[in-house]
Order: structure tokens, then sequence, then C-alpha cells
């Protein structure tokens, strides 16, 4: 799910950094409402049905396009933006949210909020952009952010352009399927390529093997 955000990508991609994207602030919200809660909708505990009801009734959203099998969703900005999109799981549960954002929220703020990472993936997602996921598995939250070309290096300024919300319990699927490398704190988007991986997907026995 993690490499999936923004590897299928095919020809020219669209831009990681946009304003007209979903203009949110729900990683850095308190109250009844925290990450990784989006929204009012929580993975784990929010029923996809109670869900798509919140999504149809937030006036933040439009074009709500939804099925039940497999459940899943798919909206856009009032403005007609395609941002959002959700799952659930065999039980009818969100298990994850994933949105599009505009570049408001800094690295740095995301860090003040949930304290330290513990994972990094980086993905040359094209010649003038490259992203960096940085996961906060027992927080259910990874934050794509996009410091630049790559050349650049990560920073507290580097803004966030996507926000993934997953339930907790899931982490060890997650994980098994991975590469990932540690969090080494600011560094050039080339250390983080570069670095050794501290999780690799787990391999799966063969029949017979």
């Amino acid at each position: 799910m993690i490499v999936a955000v923004l590897t299928a990508a095919c020809g020219a991609p669209p831009p990681l950094k946009s304003n007209t994207y979903l203009k949110d602030t729900s990683l850095l919200a308190t109250g009844d409402c925290t990450a990784p809660c989006f929204h009012g909708i929580t993975p784990g505990k929010t029923t996809f049905t109670d869900a798509v009801t919140k999504v149809k009734a937030d006036q933040a959203f439009s074009n709500i396009q939804s099925q039940d099998k497999p459940p899943q969703a798919g909206w856009s900005t009032t403005g007609g933006e395609a941002c959002c999109q959700m799952t659930a799981n065999d039980s009818g549960v969100v298990d994850a949210v994933i949105a599009k954002v505009t570049p408001d929220v800094t690295l740095q703020q995301v860090i003040d909020k949930f304290g330290q990472p513990q994972y990094a993936y980086t993905v040359d997602y094209s010649s003038d952009e490259v992203a960096v996921a940085v996961i906060f598995p027992e927080k259910g939250v990874v934050v794509w952010v996009s410091p630049g070309n790559p050349a650049s290096k990560l920073t507290g300024d580097s803004p966030v352009v996507i926000e993934l919300f997953i339930d907790p319990a899931k982490w060890s699927d997650v994980l098994s399927t991975a590469t990932l490398q540690a969090w080494a704190g600011f560094q050039s988007y080339q250390s983080y390529k570069s670095g050794t991986p501290v999780v690799t997907p787990r391999v799966t026995p063969t029949p017979g093997g």
C-alpha cells in the first residue's frame, strides 16, 4: 500500500505539489478526531457504510463514487480535483484512507505532533520531483513529503503532499510486504535512497519447499 501510492503512475504524472488538491489539516487536528482520524473516519473503527455517509455529508468533498465489493470509495475536492480514496476490510470496517493535500503542512509540524518517525521510503517520482514516505507505524500515519528534485534534502520545511491513514492493527501486514529504510533525520534524498533497508519483504515459502 505504501509503495503503490506513487508507483502506479505511468507517463507524465500529475505534480506532487499543487494548490488544487485538498486543503486539509487533519494531521494536526486535536479534539475528538486526531490522526489517524480523517474527517470523522477512523481506520479500524468506522464502518465503511458510515464512512461513505460522512464523506457525502462533508462540504469539503464532491463527486463521491463508491462500491461494496470490494468496499472502496473515491472522491474529489469541491473544486472537482480527485483527491481521496478509502478501502475497507472484509468485515466492512475502513482500513485505510489516503488524500492528496495542498503543501501547507510541514514535516517538522508532523514530527512535533507525533514524535520521531520510524521508517522512510523513497520514490523517484519524476525528473523534477522526488517523494519520501515518512512512517509512524504506532500512530497509523504515513506522510509523503516532497523535498524537491533528486539532489534535494529533507528538511523541517519539506511539505506534506499526501496523507495516508491506516488501521494500526494492520501494520504487521504492511511491513510484511515493504522495503523500508530506518528514519535517520533530515538527510539528503540520495542518502535515504541508497540506505540499507531495515525492513524487507518476508519470503513466502513455496509449496513443497
